[in-house]
């Protein structure tokens, strides 16, 4: 499962056409930042029952390795309590997206996976079957097979998210699906006439003269990747024969000079052009490939690309609408562990039904011996104004915890409350 909401975010990002390669990057850290949890840290282990969705049981495992990935992300800054909670809020939802999947008779092929698979591959340049089983690992899956059942998992989302878009009637325009579907993979060879670029840049003049004599060796047939790399001011990519990336067009046109996209876009693939000026020099620039929207392959895909906008914007616009509403009005969730329930009621201020909840924890036998349990218990009675039975929950406590410093900080702050200025003392 920690596996699965890892890859969840790639998917997402790779999902999201219009910038499929600016979160790229992103999203393959995700990948390989958070391996699989498995410490033996007493935070990390859960034994439930801790939810129920419609019936379903959040299973202890699911719980513990999202749980884990909280841990090892916020775990410096964020209570046991809300990392816990945080988890069942996250399960519950997923829960609910799976349920709908499945009522809805979503289906998701093998050649689907397949395809979307390939795409991983090409977008982490993975090449060899080493970083095959790398990739397979680092998600938390067993095996090919496992990784395949959770991109069918994912992509089964992603239908159901474009179904809801469009019966929520979202709006998809030609224009957002043209600015996904266009790409370019420029290179270029920047002879520089900035001090924003080199110390010691070129006059006007002879940048001009530079970036023409390698022009004419371009024109002679020489590998504009050699020359990128003999000549290129450009030290972020020279040594990659000048290749700037492929991203969408949209993505260049608002990131790039104008006269540079100007000048690249009316070049075909395989072509290169003539010096190009802009703020930073001269620039002989070549379109490595370019996909526009036109053609048979155009055709085919705007159809595939169009859901895939409306699964993004009904994710972004309406999906924490819809999941409140299923929960409010058609899910029955069930908190079945005292202490979650206890703790998602106090954020309610629910004093008195927290109480009743964190009392029954103490019967549990895996709250009885657990000092966070007497706090919370302790505090809420506080905030209550039940001081009498917030300083009874000190009583309670088992003999090896009656000594630990929150204790006494915790009954200082009761009396506080309480206005008892001799006891805090």
């Amino acid at each position: 499962m920690a596996g699965l909401m890892n890859i969840r975010r790639l998917t997402q990002s790779l999902l999201k056409p219009v910038v499929i390669i600016l979160v790229l990057g992103m999203c393959v850290g995700m990948f390989y930042a958070f391996p699989r949890f498995g410490g033996a840290n007493d935070r990390s282990l859960y034994k439930g029952p801790s939810v129920r969705v419609n019936g379903v049981a959040i299973k202890d495992k699911e719980f513990n390795d999202i749980y884990g990935r909280f841990l090892q992300q916020f775990g410096s800054y964020m209570s046991e309590e809300e990392m816990k909670t945080r988890t069942m809020e996250y399960l519950v939802e997923q829960e609910i997206v799976k349920q709908a999947v499945k009522e809805r008779k979503i289906a998701v092929s093998a050649q689907e996976i397949d395809d979307f698979l390939a795409k991983i591959k090409a977008y982490n340049q993975i090449n060899t079957e080493e970083e095959m089983e790398m990739l397979i690992t680092q998600v938390g899956a067993k095996s090919l097979k496992g990784l395949k059942e959770m991109l069918r998992e994912i992509l089964a989302e992603q239908k159901l998210y474009t179904i809801l878009g469009k019966e929520a009637k979202l709006v998809v325009k030609e224009e957002e699906i043209v600015e996904a579907y266009e790409e370019m993979e420029p290179a270029h060879i920047l002879i520089s006439t900035s001090s924003q670029v080199n110390d010691q840049p070129l006059t006007a003049q002879e940048g001009l003269k530079k970036a023409q004599e390698v022009y004419k060796r371009l024109q002679a047939g020489e590998s504009f990747e050699d020359l990128a790399k003999e000549y290129s001011d450009d030290t972020s990519n020279k040594d990659q024969g000048g290749r700037l990336g492929t991203a969408p067009i949209a993505y260049f046109k608002s990131s790039f000079v104008p006269e540079f996209v100007e000048a690249a876009l009316k070049l075909n693939s395989g072509e290169f052009s003539a010096p190009v000026k802009t703020q930073f020099g001269y620039h002989l620039i070549k379109i490595i490939n370019k996909k526009l929207a036109q053609g048979e392959d155009w055709e085919k895909e705007k159809g595939k690309i169009s859901d895939e906008i409306f699964s993004r914007k009904f994710q972004t616009e309406k999906k924490e609408e819809w999941v409140k509403e299923q929960r409010d009005k058609t899910a029955k969730v069930e908190i079945l562990d005292p202490t979650l329930l206890g703790y998602h009621l106090a954020q309610k201020e629910k004093w008195a039904e927290a109480a009743q909840a964190y009392e029954k924890a103490l019967k549990d036998k895996r709250y009885k011996n657990d000092l966070r349990t007497f706090l919370a218990l302790a505090e809420i009675y506080k905030e209550a104004k039940n001081f009498d039975a917030a300083l009874d929950v000190f009583l309670r406590l088992p003999k090896n915890l009656k000594e630990d410093f929150q204790v006494y900080m915790t009954k200082a702050e009761i009396y506080k409350a309480k206005g008892d200025q001799d006891q805090i003392k």
